[in-house]
């Protein structure tokens, strides 16, 4: 089945199924990968944050200073840090391995094991990264 699209020009372009079906995934991956960074980049203002805690040797709060707020909300962004990982890429991983199996296309399941195994290391990457950091 063909698609016709007009682009900006007015040029009227012929597309396969397949090729329409692949730009969606390309845009969908776009927007995951948009808010991976974006949860990444509240990751890292968050852990240059976390110095202020004096968690760190280097880093000690002066005398008299209670430091125990800011370790526990840094505990809790890294848990909502997680949960957005698991729910951008673990869900829709699942989905694709289900849906791979149930069309018996071992292309997609495969590519939704991929996404998982990659989802599992960047969920324990948080927890290497937050105790390199050491909170």
């Amino acid at each position: 089945m063909a698609v016709k699209m007009i682009n900006e020009n007015g040029n009227v372009t012929v597309k396969t199924a397949k090729q329409v079906k692949t730009e969606r995934t390309v845009r969908k991956m776009q927007k995951y990968i948009t808010v991976a960074l974006t949860v990444m980049m509240v990751l890292a203002m968050s852990s240059v944050m976390v110095f202020a805690t004096g968690a760190t040797g280097d880093n000690t709060a002066p005398t008299g200073v209670q430091t125990e707020t800011m370790s526990g909300l840094s505990t809790i962004i890294w848990w909502l840090v997680r949960v957005a990982v698991l729910a951008i890429g673990g869900i829709p991983a699942v989905i694709k391995i289900v849906q791979g199996q149930a069309d018996e296309n071992p292309r997609d399941r495969n590519a939704g094991i991929a996404t998982l195994v990659i989802t599992a290391a960047v969920f324990g990457a948080t927890f290497a990264i937050q105790a390199l950091i050491g909170i």
